[in-house]
């Protein structure tokens, strides 16, 4: 297995190029070129995210970058989504606690034209009533279809329980009645006061050579210059023994998630996690006692772990599918892992665990997308863009004593999310 993994990873390795890292009016331009990639994928980060909203405003984020996505661009104009596909493209928009986040990807031939028609629609967006109700109606469409997942259900109320700032821990997309409160003013004041040049982001990963240079400059031009701040918004935290929250959705079996708090990318405790998710990740498989008759994919959905190390503040989510086995037996076995794990000295080798964090890491960074937004969430400050390299490095120089340390540092008290079926609970 362990053989496996590195194979995996010397492929990525040799894949991977150092990102290049430069500023330009106030906005990092961060570079990654692949001549093996027939393709240019473009992550645009703007400070406009949840925390930029007031409580109020529960989804006007996600609106205005909706927006963006429907404003007519091209001849004869069409919605920049739909001008982007009809280009060879494809773009999507992700909000985040701290920041918007677009992702562009075509074919390199095509990318000055694709991202060409981005840059101009950022500049001058559409924000009609039109606009403004198409990208509303898309929004509530994504937000049915999310609330058919039972883990991504539980990650947005623990996201909202463990937030220092209140705003920050909405959901991303809003809600279907708070997106009907919301109008092209709402979307037009919160563009102009939040889209700005000042501390974004342009990452680019893929066949970059024979672009322009300045292409990807000219994207975070499109934006005024300036800065912006977060608007804050103070939640007193969950406190006492239990924090436990639960809802019923229409979900086929109850689901168990646990978050803990984690470090991010730039603390010494970055590897040391990276290889306790992978220990953790482990044993929850080999305690899930997974029937034969279940495929391996389907094992995988249904116990993992999460390292948020991306998202401010870094999380570590372990989940489980009660559909599996009994689901009290499940869900109390993995608790009392973690529980058993931060008390216990480690002992042996974690050779295995830490060529699998190894593997975990390198194999998950693979795509495009992940590859632009990693650059740039490891860009942020003074540190490297190299995220690979650090990664890496990081895992090889963690000790058992670092693991158990971190273990006892950030497994304590979690926060628990269920998401129980409506029809019944949890079966004894």
């Amino acid at each position: 297995m362990m053989q496996r993994l590195l194979s995996s990873l010397a492929a990525v390795l040799l894949l991977a190029a150092a990102p290049g890292v430069d500023n330009v009016d106030g906005a990092t331009i961060v570079r990654q070129s692949d001549s093996h990639s027939q393709l240019v994928g473009t992550v645009l980060v703007v400070r406009a995210g949840l925390d930029r909203q007031t409580m109020k405003q529960n989804g006007l984020a996600a609106l205005t970058a909706e927006t963006i996505l429907r404003t007519p661009v091209g001849t004869p104009p069409v919605p920049l989504d739909e001008a982007v596909a009809a280009n060879g493209g494809s773009i999507h928009a992700t909000v985040d606690p701290n920041n918007v986040r677009f992702y562009v990807e075509s074919l390199a031939v095509d990318a000055p034209t694709v991202l060409d028609l981005v840059r101009r629609a950022l500049a001058n967006p559409d924000f009609s009533p039109a606009s403004v109700r198409d990208a509303r109606s898309v929004l509530v469409r994504q937000i049915a279809a999310s609330e058919q997942f039972a883990l991504q259900v539980g990650l947005d109320m623990l996201n909202a329980a463990s937030s220092q700032e209140a705003n920050a821990g909405m959901p991303s997309m809003g809600t279907p009645a708070s997106l009907a409160q919301l109008g092209p003013a709402d979307v037009n004041h919160f563009y102009r006061t939040f889209y700005r040049r000042g501390g974004a982001y342009v990452s680019a990963a893929g066949k970059l050579d024979g672009l322009d240079p300045n292409t990807f400059a000219a994207l975070a031009q499109a934006l005024p210059t300036g800065t912006t701040s977060a608007v804050p918004v103070h939640v007193v935290p969950l406190k006492g023994t239990s924090r436990e929250i639960v809802t019923h959705r229409d979900v086929s079996s109850p689901w168990l998630i646990a978050q803990y708090p984690a470090p991010g990318v730039d603390s010494k405790d970055f590897g040391p996690m990276l290889v306790l998710s992978a220990f953790v990740k482990r044993t929850l498989s080999d305690i899930a006692q997974v029937p034969g008759v279940v495929s391996a994919t389907f094992a995988t959905r249904a116990v993992g772990t999460v390292y948020t190390y991306d998202r401010a503040p870094a999380h570590l989510v372990l989940y489980v599918n009660g559909g599996i086995g009994n689901p009290s037996r499940a869900f109390a076995t993995a608790l009392s892992v973690v529980n058993v794990l931060a008390a216990t000295k480690l002992q042996g080798s974690i050779d295995d665990f830490k060529a699998e964090a190894a593997g975990d890491f390198a194999t998950g960074a693979t795509g495009l997308e992940t590859r632009a937004w990693l650059a740039a969430v490891f860009a942020q400050g003074n540190a490297s863009p190299d995220y690979l390299q650090r990664a890496l490095d990081a895992i090889a120089a963690t000790t058992p004593a670092d693991v158990q340390r971190v273990a006892r540092t950030y497994l304590g008290n979690p926060t628990i999310a269920l998401v129980l079926p409506r029809s019944g609970g949890l079966q004894n």
